[in-house]
Order: C-alpha cells, then structure tokens, then sequence
C-alpha cells in the first residue's frame, strides 16, 4: 500500500471528524448543550461558540473542503503511482475517471451521511468535548473570514430574516413538539395549544379583536333603568360607555358596580361616577404583549385603536384565550353564534362564506375547489376584499368575476357586506357588475334563498362575560 493511500485514509478520516463538528455547529441545540455543559462548568469556554454559531461552523467548513480535495488529490496520485511508479504522476484519464468516481463515493459516506448521522444524534456531545479544536480553527481561519459576509449576502438575496435567540427556541420548541406527538408523548389537542402559545407573538390584536361593527355599548346619558335592561339582553358583564359615538369611550362599566343601587333611591343616578378606567391598546400590538399588559393592570377588556385615535375594536381575555384553546362558549352566548362561517360546496365547486371571515381562512377552504382570493394590506377579511374590488357598498344579488372566481352577494346591510358565495369560474377575468348586471344576478341569490342557504350566523360580538 503506497503513501498517497494511506494519506487519502487518513484524510478520511480526519474528513469524517471535521464533518461531523461542522454538522453540529448547524444542529445543536442550546438548550441540551446548556444541560449537560452547566454541571462541568463548561458554559464560560463554550460561550464564544455560542455567541457566534454560524461563524465557527463556516471555519470548519473550510477546513472540510480543504480535506476533501486533498483526498481527490491523493486517490488520483494512488492511482498514478501504482503501477508506474512515482515517477509518472500524471494519471491517464481513466485513472482520472476511477479515482473520481471512489473519491465521490468515499466523500459521501464519509463526509456526508455518517456525519450527519453523528451531528444528529450527539451534537452537543462533540461541540462540548471538541469545543478546543473548534475554537482553534476559528482562530487560523482569521484570514478567511473576510469572506464570510458571502453567507450573508446569499442570506439577504434568498430573502432570509436575520435569526435571534428567541425566534431559534421556538423552532426548537415547535421541532420538540412535533417529534412528542409522532412519538405518541403528545396528543392533537395539545400540540395545537402548544404552537398557539408560540405564535401568539406574530399574531397582533387586530387579528383577534371584536370590530368596532360589533361592540355593544351604552351611553355615558342613559338612565339607570336603560343600562339595566341593556345588560340584561345582551348578558355582558363589561361593557364600553361612549360619549356621544364609539369614537369617544369614557370607560368601562362593570355590571357587579350597579348592585349598590339595588333597593336605592336612582333619582341621583350618575354613570359617569362609577365608570372605570379604560384600556387602550393599539390595533398593531401583539398578542402576547397584550396579554401581559391586561395581567399587570388586573384588567379583563381593552379599547382598541387605530393609528388615528378612533375607536376600531375591543379584545378581552377571552380573545386571547380562544386563540390558545379554540372557541369558547358560555351561557349567555346566543345560540348559533360563532366564528364566521366558510361552507363548501365541492360537487358544485361552490362556497358560501361570511364575510366576516379572513381571507387567509377563507383561502385555506376554498383551496379544495380550486380557488384563492387575493391578499392585500388595504384589508384583512372577505367582506374588505369585495368593497375593494367594487369600490362601493353592494347590494343582495349584485356579482362579480375575477382571477378564476365569481363572487355573488347574498346579504348586505347599508353599512357592510354580511354574506356571499364565491364560485369557481373559467375564464376571462371581468370588471365589476353594473347596476343593470347585479338586477339580473339577484334572481341567483334569490333562488340560493329559495334552496335554504339562507342560514346566516348572527354576528358575533365577542365582549367579554
């Protein structure tokens, strides 16, 4: 066996160990380097490590190239030499051949799967008992790293974020989660909670909020017996106080406050004195910084704003948590009254859809028949969607196709779309219907009324109980 053969399996090696630390250094996970790091006291000398993964494992990287062509280099040398002696070190090109065909082979289970299959399994391990070596090749790759900004301008052009500490332990967290539910550890139920916890950060109070459409409020000028009776039909037990519109929320009236006046004498009733302070909160907020505000003000609802002061929405606690556990309903909510509705209709490649609903709902429905409305920041739901298109508030019956749909209305009030069918249409894409078109569309929705899809759901007004 001659010396470039012994060189080319040492080198393998030695390819096969770098490998698997420059593996490593891309999967470890900081939380199980800092459990078995901690008892040795380690986590002061892994710390530059930690700070800069990325960096350390582009170092090692090198090196593994480096390794891997000095293999090429020794396997086409072995092939040379071994008939014709040193002196001919110039291979033929079947010789060439052969040892770039073993090369390649070698290189991929060596520099490849086995480790990969190493990093998988005990990455921590190795980061923690090589952390020396690691470090070592960091520092006499200085030279290189002047190349290092390619990795992040391939980054930037890929269209990648910038990664942080936080964003990498809920990828972590959602990678534990998947695994404990394909292991069994884990059911449905909780795996949803679970990610619904950890997006509630990217989820903002917009999402969530009741709209303006759907507070139920009263009046900072009603008497005692009004507020009394209003409370009693709509079952709230916080409700807003307005003076003069919804623009103008003075505060939040609990309904336990008005037991002092039980049996008294109201002639001296004054809302205004036992009002409570209101919450405002902007629409662009995230949900779980919302959440720890209402815990620290021991607070259970909030008035949500938009950039211009008004009034846009309310969110409770009961928001919140029905983003965690799904739909909550109790016994003053009216019967029927739930999320907006999406009803498909595959036979007919037809939807019936509230136009309360998102449109990022909506499209995860419709995708069964073929259909995705368009997306776009001027507005969040389906109802928005079909006021963007016509420019105007609709009327039942009036239509409109574009982009592979058409889209009939069936309910409408003088303030906002309430319901509508969305079908999926071949075609060209046509401009919104003229007032001549919606007449003759409108015998469409009166015949879907006639066929019992009138079930609308009521409007939800999600104010808290």
């Amino acid at each position: 066996m001659n010396a470039p053969v012994l060189l080319a399996i040492g080198a393998t090696f030695l390819a096969c160990f770098v490998s698997s630390l420059h593996f490593s250094l891309r999967e470890f996970s900081l939380r199980k380097l800092e459990l078995i790091a901690k008892p040795r006291n380690a986590m002061q000398r892994l710390q530059p490590i930690i700070d800069d993964p990325d960096a350390h494992a582009l170092s090692m990287g090198a090196l593994r190239s480096a390794i891997h062509v000095f293999i090429v280099i020794c396997l086409v040398l072995a092939f040379a030499t071994h008939e014709q002696g040193v002196g001919h070190l110039l291979p033929t090109p079947l010789e060439a051949l052969w040892a770039g065909l073993i090369g390649a082979a070698v290189l991929y289970i060596f520099g490849l799967v086995i480790p990969h299959s190493i990093s998988e399994h005990a990455a921590e391990r190795l980061i923690l008992s090589f952390g020396w070596f690691i470090r070592a090749v960091y520092a006499l790759a200085a030279p290189l790293r002047a190349l290092f900004f390619i990795d992040e301008a391939v980054k930037r052009l890929a269209g990648a974020h910038a990664v942080t500490e936080k964003m990498e332990l809920e990828e972590e967290l959602l990678d534990v989660v998947t695994e404990g539910e394909r292991e069994g550890s884990l059911g449905e139920l909780e795996r949803d909670m679970i990610e619904s916890v950890v997006e509630l950060n990217s989820t903002t109070t917009e999402q969530i909020m009741t709209p303006r459409t759907d507070i139920e409020g009263v009046a900072l000028t009603n008497d005692l017996k009004t507020i009394r009776n209003f409370i009693e039909q709509a079952g709230h037990s916080r409700i807003p106080v307005y003076e003069g519109d919804l623009d103008h929320i003075v505060g939040i009236l609990y309904a336990k406050d008005l037991l002092q006046f039980v049996g008294e004498d109201i002639s001296d009733f004054d809302l205004r004195a036992i009002v409570r302070e209101a919450v405002f909160v902007p629409e662009n907020k995230p949900v779980l910084e919302l959440l720890v505000e209402l815990r620290a003000r021991k607070v259970h609802i909030a008035v949500v704003l938009d950039e211009y002061g008004g009034t846009t929405g309310i969110v409770t606690l009961e928001d919140i948590l029905e983003e965690i556990v799904g739909e909550i309903e109790d016994e003053y909510e009216p019967e029927g009254e739930t999320d907006p509705e999406i009803n498909v209709d595959l036979d007919s490649r037809s939807a019936v859809i509230d136009a309360r609903a998102y449109v990022r709902d909506a499209n995860e429905a419709l995708e069964s028949i073929g259909v995705t409305l368009p997306e776009h920041e001027d507005y969040d739901t389906v109802g928005g969607y079909v006021l963007s298109v016509l420019g105007h508030i609709p009327s039942a019956g009036e239509s409109f196709r574009q982009n592979g749909h058409a889209v009939t209305i069936l309910e409408a009030e003088p303030t906002r779309v309430s319901r509508l069918r969305v079908e999926a249409h071949e075609g060209e894409p046509e401009a919104a219907a003229t007032p001549a078109d919606s007449a003759a569309e409108s015998t469409i929705a009166e015949r879907a009324s006639e066929n019992g899809h009138d079930d609308a759901p009521a409007a939800a007004r999600h104010t808290d109980h």
